[in-house]
């Protein structure tokens, strides 16, 4: 590829004010929140929903462990302090609903 070629391609994915970066990382946060809540999802029902426990506090740890998933996968790409902290605040809603439906 040309020096103009390689100017060319990066003036225009400029002008169309599209980051790919952030698109692949919205899409890998989806597929880990997918699996995180499928894992939550298979531990609930292993433990708590047969017995029918508090199914609620079931579907809030599936909530926290989806928004786990995605919120990790934009920290990765952004580094920003604030998806840390909602990525870690998310783990901990997870595991308190998720001991809650199993215990109670």
């Amino acid at each position: 590829m040309s020096e103009n070629n390689k100017a060319e391609i990066l003036e225009k994915a400029k002008s169309l004010n599209k980051d790919e970066g952030l698109e692949f990382a919205e899409v890998r946060g989806g597929k880990a929140g997918i699996i995180m809540s499928a894992v939550v999802g298979f531990l609930l029902i292993l433990f708590s929903l047969p017995e029918n426990k508090n199914v609620v506090n079931a579907i809030v740890a599936l909530s926290f462990a989806w928004l786990a998933g995605g919120t990790f996968s934009y920290y990765r790409f952004t580094k920003k302090k604030i998806q840390l902290l909602l990525f870690i605040l998310s783990v901990i809603a997870t595991v308190f609903y998720f001991l809650m439906a199993i215990l109670y």
